[in-house]
């Protein structure tokens, strides 16, 4: 098996963003014995219902019957774990959440999640991560292994698997997720994208080949809403953290050959 640093320079390496996922699983279910790996990107963390609602996600390893159970009973929304993810800055143990529930200090609402994933879910931990402005979270679950041990054995082992999340984070790319999960149209990737470049309403309009000058802000507005952000700049900032500027040199590249061809330059 590969040591932590060789599969940080695998991470670092791997083409995309699934690449990465699979090779980070891989090592947490042959070195630490985590079936379950779950790694998600928070878009906004201003309130309860955009953490729940603005956040792309990938998972592998928990079982399909557990899938189906919280899709079907909206359990997203009650997510005690991802809200933690979100708003805490430490390590959560998943024994934390039990002892939580049968301790009675959890409201209805997160204790029927918990005690649901308790039926697939012996033993894990919930990690927050930030890394360059973006808000994300990796949960590791075992299904079956001794939750007490677990415990012990991991007040050892967490800073290399805390390096290896941090690692996964800091050079993952969600640009894909996010048009794909989001929506996120081609036009308002363009519209972006031109803004970035410093271009004029005026002359976002001519490249887009539209006339109402309220077609750019309705594409912003589209942005703004699907990013969390509350104006243009923070969105073109939180666009180049996911990766949705990563063609843009190439683009402004196209942009002066076409604008040289216009004006007859060689």
């Amino acid at each position: 098996m590969s040591a932590p640093f060789d599969i940080m320079v695998q991470l670092t390496e791997a083409p995309t963003l699934q690449d990465k996922h699979r090779l980070f699983s891989g090592f947490m279910e042959a070195e630490y014995g985590y079936i379950g790996v779950n790694y998600g990107l928070f878009l906004d963390t201003r309130s309860v219902h955009a953490i729940h609602n603005n956040h792309l996600s990938m998972r592998r390893g928990l079982p399909e019957e557990w899938r189906e159970i919280y899709q079907r009973n909206r359990f997203a929304q009650d997510d005690f774990g991802m809200l933690m993810g979100a708003l805490s800055n430490a390590p959560i143990l998943q024994s934390n959440f039990y002892r939580m529930l049968d301790d009675g200090a959890l409201q209805p609402q997160f204790a029927r999640v918990i005690s649901g994933v308790r039926d697939f879910v012996s033993a894990g931990i919930v990690l927050p991560l930030e890394m360059n402005g973006l808000r994300g979270i990796v949960g590791l679950f075992d299904p079956t292994g001794d939750i007490v041990k677990h415990d012990a054995r991991l007040e050892r082992d967490l800073p290399v698997i805390q390096a290896l999340a941090n690692q996964l984070h800091l050079c993952s790319d969600w640009s894909d997720q996010l048009i794909a999960q989001m929506g996120v149209s081609e036009m308002n990737l363009r519209v972006l994208r031109l803004k970035a470049q410093g271009l004029r309403v005026k002359e976002i309009l001519h490249e887009i080949g539209r006339d109402n000058p309220k077609t750019v802000d309705n594409h912003m507005m589209r942005l703004r809403k699907v990013m969390g952000t509350r104006n243009d700049l923070e969105t073109m900032q939180r666009a180049a953290r996911i990766g949705l500027l990563k063609d843009l040199d190439r683009q402004k590249s196209e942009d002066v050959t076409r604008w040289a061809e216009r004006l007859g330059l060689p």
